[in-house]
């Protein structure tokens, strides 16, 4: 074997090593998806993490009777929901705030909204909070 071709090979294989090692990294650390379901953390904790944001203080503090529901089907998410008329799940108005939690730190995202029956309110949440008539 020619030297240049030895050579050639071995800063190809250690280029080949680094790549595979940064990728390895990036991978494990940032890439791979995360299993919402085998997180480790319950629901209610999930809940008390996103009743942490002012949001949903203020919004409990509006409507303390609010049903929590944590959501892991697509984004890590925790609905704060209330109902008009209070026993209807389906039918009638309805108020919804979704709080985006990262499932790789457990800490609340800025990623927030309101949903108003369909209506999607994404800006100046407590604002919103403070004059919706949404269940009227």
């Amino acid at each position: 074997m020619k030297p240049n071709t030895f050579l050639n090979i071995f800063i190809l294989t250690i280029i080949s090593s680094v790549l595979g090692f940064v990728f390895g990294v990036l991978y494990w650390g940032y890439l791979r998806p995360v299993d919402l379901y085998g997180t480790g953390i319950s629901d209610e904790e999930y809940a008390r993490i996103a009743e942490q944001t002012v949001e949903v203080q203020n919004f409990l503090k509006k409507y303390p009777n609010a049903k929590v529901l944590v959501d892991r089907s697509g984004k890590l998410a925790v609905d704060f929901r209330v109902n008009k008329p209070d026993d209807a799940v389906i039918a009638g108005n309805y108020l919804r705030l979704r709080v985006f939690i990262n499932p790789r730190n457990n800490l609340p995202i800025r990623e927030k909204f309101f949903d108003c029956s369909g209506r999607v309110i994404r800006d100046n949440l407590l604002e919103y909070l403070q004059t919706e008539r949404c269940l009227e």
